[in-house]
């Protein structure tokens, strides 16, 4: 085994429906873009589709992949869309994201009617993020011209927040009231018309109860990945989250080395004593970010073993002299939990100077992935802690 990647999706599920309990009765939304934030997108969409009302991907490809796998769960593609694939997206009866009043929306209300069936659209509004979206001044104008073309059907519309993740409440509340005006002058109609609003992510919705509105597109809440240090720590016990991946590998050779002894490329680590060196078939190239060069740790027989040296393409070294049990083929823990010892992917993330969600989204998809499924009572075994 050079890696491998398992993924509970009972944690899965059971997350999707904590988070559904908190929010309503805001409607829950499964985002599962990045091939599922690296769990795989097929699997972890099947795992989701009837605990969520909709699942949100960032691409045509991937709704169009969840539609020959046999999704049929309501979609909404966040991203931009080629207009060559417009007809195929229609066709599969998938939702996508409307931010201008040009050419693409014209090209979208042509393939509805070439099709004679009205092409679902959410519409974008910029409150902050300055990325895609509607200017707020122009949103009431935009909104009544796609309500007035026939060849169009507005399920919903939407902003994205800036900093909630960071707990920046001054700044993310002026962008729900940013919404809220640019929405005001044609508020009435859009709830006649069943038009759904919706702001938060994980953070937001779990510490902004006025941001749920009618919708919540929860992404790395599901995989049991907190947003932010702040954003747990302010959430105090609120909810808890079971991570849904472990990322292992093993030990190919366990080196006896003298003190003194250089280690890997660079030559940047030497042995201060009388050493075990352990060699990981893992590296760049697989996922483990090149900075955890000298930093960070991974597991070995439930003990944490540092990384040492550089971090190569294909092979990582760890400092195995604490773990006497360590030897060719002893499990190796990167992500996830050995006995009473675990990293998590936030751990991982801030050793490489960088988040979880990177760390999860950049997994290779050749790593193979496992499937499980977890009962409750097996989660709170194997944590030894409450669920709730």
């Amino acid at each position: 085994m050079i890696a491998e990647l398992r993924v509970d999706t009972g944690a899965l599920r059971r997350n999707a429906a904590r988070f559904a309990a908190l929010v309503a009765p805001a409607r829950l939304g499964a985002v599962v873009k990045a091939n599922g934030y690296g769990h795989g997108l097929v699997p972890v969409a099947r795992a989701l589709e009837d605990v969520a009302a909709r699942l949100m991907v960032y691409s045509g490809d991937e709704a169009l992949a969840l539609r020959a796998a046999g999704n049929s769960a309501e979609l909404l593609v966040l991203g931009p869309v080629e207009p060559a694939s417009l007809a195929a997206l229609h066709q599969a009866n998938v939702a996508i994201t409307l931010w201008d009043e040009g050419a693409f929306a014209r090209d979208i209300a042509r393939v509805g009617a070439a099709l004679g069936r009205p092409y679902d659209v959410h519409a974008k509004v910029d409150t902050g993020v300055t990325r895609l979206g509607l200017e707020p001044a122009r949103t009431a104008t935009a909104l009544e011209a796609y309500g007035r073309d026939p060849a169009l059907r507005l399920r919903g519309v939407y902003t994205h927040l800036a900093a909630a993740e960071e707990l920046e409440s001054q700044f993310t509340l002026q962008q729900l009231a940013t919404f809220e005006a640019a929405l005001a002058p044609i508020d009435a109609e859009l709830r006649t018309r069943g038009v759904l609003r919706h702001a938060a992510a994980t953070a937001a919705a779990m510490l902004f109860p006025k941001l749920r509105l009618d919708f919540v597109r929860i992404g790395i809440g599901l995989y049991g990945i907190w947003p932010s240090p702040e954003t747990e720590a302010a959430a105090n016990g609120m909810l808890e989250l079971e991570p849904a991946l472990s990322w292992t590998s093993e030990l190919v050779v366990v080196r006896e080395v003298e003190a003194g002894r250089s280690i890997g490329y660079g030559c940047t680590f030497r042995t201060a004593r009388p050493s075990r060196i352990g060699v990981v078939p893992i590296g760049y190239a697989e996922g483990v970010p090149r900075a955890l060069s000298n930093r960070g740790a991974m597991l070995v027989n439930g003990r944490r073993a540092p990384i040492v040296g550089r971090v190569c393409m294909n092979m990582t070294f760890l400092d195995v002299t604490d773990v006497p049990q360590a030897q060719p083929g002893s499990r190796v823990t990167l992500v996830g939990r050995d006995g009473t010892t675990s990293i998590s992917a936030n751990e991982f993330g801030e050793w490489a100077d960088t988040i979880g969600y990177e760390i999860v989204a950049r997994l290779p998809e050749a790593i193979p992935r496992r499937y499980f499924t977890s009962s409750d009572s097996a989660a709170r075994a194997s944590t030894g802690a409450s669920v709730t």
